[in-house]
């Protein structure tokens, strides 16, 4: 009802019909600011409700007490919050309300007034940021990417001038892969490489690694066998962000990457039986990787669903997918298991289509990144000798360097 009444109140019609708009607002409890700046907003026992734009919020006062962003509860050189939230009564309520222009202001029982721009509280209330994408994407399947031609960086480019650098990460976080041309095929130019954009994530496996078929660790993938579609460190509690490739030598046949665009996948999920994309996005699993070869003991364990999705907007941010790796499921009880099953199998139908399947031969000089949170990598069986080298990236310094250089990351 109130929102029928104040679209009637924002079609009114100028002059008189304006005023007794206002005058029928007044008598109600609604408040208006002028037409033009499409806002009105009403107090309720616990909260302010403000409609601006298109966008109607509902703003907590405690909320809007503790976001102030003056100078004695802000700290605008740091970035920082100064007050003490613990000091803010939660039945606190504002003494006097007005808006002008742009701008919602709050008189607080102590005195203190607190000054919001209207398009600061679009973007950052509930309202505004359940709109929001947090990461724009563009989902691929192998057609999708080779008609948009997206372009390798040359390793000059990417190295020495932050055009190329750009141009790179956009790529990086539009598609989740992005590759780096002309680079010296040894471990050592490669790490230079990799510390362009972020820290080398340090694990089990070391800083930067060798990779080659001698099983040398106590995984599949050092051997010469074929790799079906999956994530890497799945068996981390908080799984690997970046993945780097760069093949320095290969003597022999086969031996292609596979990469297939999980989210896209997920995508179709959500498309053709939300109820499966739900159930993958809200069962938890273990995933474990158990090591005992040479000089190398390990037992990791990571928790988590396949799908992890931000809860006010539903968008995914982290898919986990390891056939590999997933342990004994004990944590999901014996009337979701079976729904969890065909949920699965839903799932990796869409990995395993032939159309979403991108096949690339890495050859030396050639580097590869992969966001290991978003896109699936295999291999082919090959034969003779191959040698590739890689490291981790952590995904905050690699999302910091593109907000740097103005992406929204």
């Amino acid at each position: 009802m109130w929102c029928q009444r104040l679209a009637w109140l924002l079609r009114g019609s100028s002059g008189r019909g304006w005023l007794r708009s206002m005058v029928v607002a007044a008598a109600r409890g609604y408040h208006t600011a002028p037409r033009s700046l499409r806002c009105a907003w009403q107090l309720h026992g616990d909260h302010l409700e403000l409609r601006y734009g298109n966008t109607l919020m509902r703003l907590d006062f405690v909320w809007l007490r503790d976001h102030c962003r003056s100078a004695s509860c802000y700290n605008a050189k740091t970035n920082q919050r100064s007050l003490d939230t613990a000091s803010v009564d939660l039945a606190i309520r504002p003494q006097a309300v007005r808006v002008d222009e742009s701008t919602l202001f709050l008189t607080w029982p102590d005195g203190h007034v607190t000054r919001y721009g209207l398009e600061w509280l679009v973007k950052n209330s509930y309202e505004g940021q359940k709109k929001q994408v947090m990461h724009p994407r563009i989902l691929w399947n192998a057609e999708i990417y080779r008609q948009a031609q997206v372009p390798s960086v040359d390793c000059w480019s990417f190295l020495e001038t932050d055009e190329g650098l750009k141009e790179f990460l956009q790529n990086f976080l539009l598609y989740g892969i992005a590759f780096v041309e002309n680079v010296t095929p040894t471990k050592e130019d490669t790490e230079v490489l990799a510390e362009r954009i972020s820290i080398i994530r340090e694990t089990i496996y070391g800083r930067m690694w060798y990779f080659t078929s001698d099983f040398s660790r106590g995984d599949t993938a050092y051997t010469k066998l074929a790799l079906d579609r999956h994530t890497d460190t799945t068996y981390f509690q908080e799984p690997c962000g970046i993945q780097v490739f760069h093949c320095l030598k290969h003597e022999g046949t086969g031996g292609r990457t596979l990469l297939v665009d999980g989210f896209h996948a997920a995508e179709q999920v959500l498309r053709r039986a939300p109820e499966h994309f739900e159930l993958l996005s809200r069962v938890p699993l273990k995933h474990e990787y158990v090591e005992n070869v040479g000089g190398c003991h390990n037992h990791m364990i990571g928790v988590g669903p396949v799908l992890n999705v931000y809860p006010w907007n539903n968008e995914l941010y982290l898919i986990r997918y390891n056939n590999y790796d997933r342990a004994v499921i004990n944590t999901v009880p014996h009337d979701v298991v079976r729904r969890w099953y065909h949920a699965h199998r839903a799932l990796t139908t869409e990995l395993r289509r032939p159309e979403n399947e991108l096949w690339v031969k890495l050859k030396p000089g050639k580097a590869l990144f992969v966001d290991n949170w978003r896109v699936l990598h295999g291999r082919e069986a090959f034969t003779g000798y191959r040698q590739l080298c890689g490291c981790y990236l952590t995904r905050d310094d690699v999302l910091n360097t593109a907000r740097l250089l103005g992406l929204q990351a």
